[in-house]
Parts: C-alpha cells; structure tokens; sequence
C-alpha cells in the first residue's frame, strides 16, 4: 500500500480534479497511484494565472440552457427551443445557430454544466452568483447590509488595488434590482473605498459623464482646489473631529476622482 495519507476532506476541493480524473482514480490504484499522488501531481502542473482583467458578464434572467449550449435537438417539442444547434470547434459541442461567433471560438470556452442552485427568488440567486457565497435565506426582500459578502471585484481591489488612481472595479450598465437592490454589488463590509465606480450611462451617448469624476458646472478646478485645502486644515487643526460614516465615504470618493 502507498504510505502517503489523504490530509483532510478540506483539501480536496482546492485540487478541483476534472471529472474525468475522478473516474480514472480506481484503475490508477492499480498501478499504485493513488488519489493524494494524483492531487499532488495536479497541484504540481498549475498554470500560473495570467489575466491582466477580467469582464464578468451577469445577465439577470439571461437566456435559457436549451437556447444556448444544451440544445437538446432530440427533446419533444415542448422541451427543446426554436433554434437549431450547429457544430462547434469542439468536437461534440454543439451551440445555438444564433451564436456562430462563438462557435468558432468554443475550443477556448470553459462550459460549466453542473452549476446549479435551488433557490426561487432572483435577488438570492443574484447574490449567490455576485459573490459566490450563498444567501443567509431565499427571500425576495434580501438586501445589502454590512454582514452580506463583498463583490468580486470589491474583493480584488481590497487584496490588489490599482495602481496610478486607475479604478480596480467598473460596473455599468446600471445597479441589478427585482423590487430592491440586488446586494452582492458593493464592497459591503470592506468598506467604501472598495465599491466598484459605478457607470449608469452610455458611454458611446454625447452628453456621457460621470458625476464622481466632473466638476458641476457652477465650480471650477480652482475652487475645488480651495476647498480641499481647507480640508486639509480642518483635519490638521481639529485631530478629535469625528467624520460621520457618509462624511467618509464622500472623502473616498474624493480620493478616487
């Protein structure tokens, strides 16, 4: 028998082995590799991650399964979609005909089918996918508060953040809500300085700003700067002001801009 010992269960889920690997586990016992040799060797063979951005596209109510990568062409009328599938670069993979695009590309697509979750209500669900931690509850009333789990990008910009006042985390088109505010959008407890530089407005429109980084029309960069210094003073001559919490948050802001 192989003398190494499998540490914890709480190891195994870092290895993430494919299920193709798991399959292989009981025919490689007899050639005395064992599933810890197999971990270790996968852990050996990383890649080290390269991605200088990341877009995460959240489409809330996106399309369906069967009218997208799961066609299922040979399903009763009632179950299968109007489309029809067509060959991928992958053989075996078919996808919907109105993706040809990424058709040609799907040898550098990851499909994930087994993701799946049992929740009924869309702020949940959003919440789930936003921070990859499950809700506290299924509740269509579930909103953001301090002991609800950051965003990833928040989380990003707290271990990582970006150099040269450039933000770390964008979002846009607009906040996601069914009814109240989807949370899973903001920084939560990490803080302010960590939310994401919201975008609610066409960046391709003539009238395009953002208000976080445009002065109003009525103050000019001169007076802006007046103000700032007599920020400035105000901190060095009175150390036991406290700002309030919203106080904090417009200095961050500030900061950004």
């Amino acid at each position: 028998m192989n003398a190494h010992k499998f540490s914890s269960c709480s190891d195994f889920p870092r290895s993430r082995p494919s299920r193709r690997q798991l399959l292989q586990v009981g025919g490689l016992g007899i050639l005395g590799l064992s599933l810890p040799d197999l971990l270790r060797a996968e852990g050996r063979g990383g890649h080290k991650a390269r991605a200088k951005s990341v877009i995460f596209l959240h489409q809330f109510g996106g399309p369906s399964c069967q009218d997208t990568f799961d066609m299922k062409p040979d399903a009763p009328d009632m179950i299968r979609g109007e489309f029809k599938p067509i060959a991928s670069r992958v053989p075996g993979i078919q996808v919907c005909e109105r993706l040809p695009n990424v058709a040609r590309i799907m040898d550098k697509v990851t499909l994930v089918r087994s993701l799946r979750h049992e929740m009924k209500n869309h702020n949940s669900a959003g919440y789930y996918s936003l921070t990859g931690y499950a809700p506290p509850t299924d509740d269509q009333r579930l909103r953001d508060t301090q002991d609800l789990f950051p965003a990833y990008g928040s989380v990003v910009d707290a271990l990582s953040p970006a150099r040269a006042g450039t933000p770390t985390f964008v979002s846009f088109p607009y906040l996601i809500a069914d009814g109240s505010v989807t949370p899973g959008q903001s920084a939560s407890f990490l803080g302010k300085a960590h939310d994401p530089l919201f975008i609610g407005q066409d960046p391709n429109g003539p009238d395009f700003r953002l208000p976080e980084l445009s002065l109003p029309d009525n103050l000019t960069a001169a007076r802006l700067g007046d103000r700032r210094a007599m920020m400035r003073l105000v901190d060095e001559q009175s150390a036991l002001l406290e700002f309030s919490a919203r106080a904090r948050g417009i200095d961050e802001n500030y900061d950004k801009a």
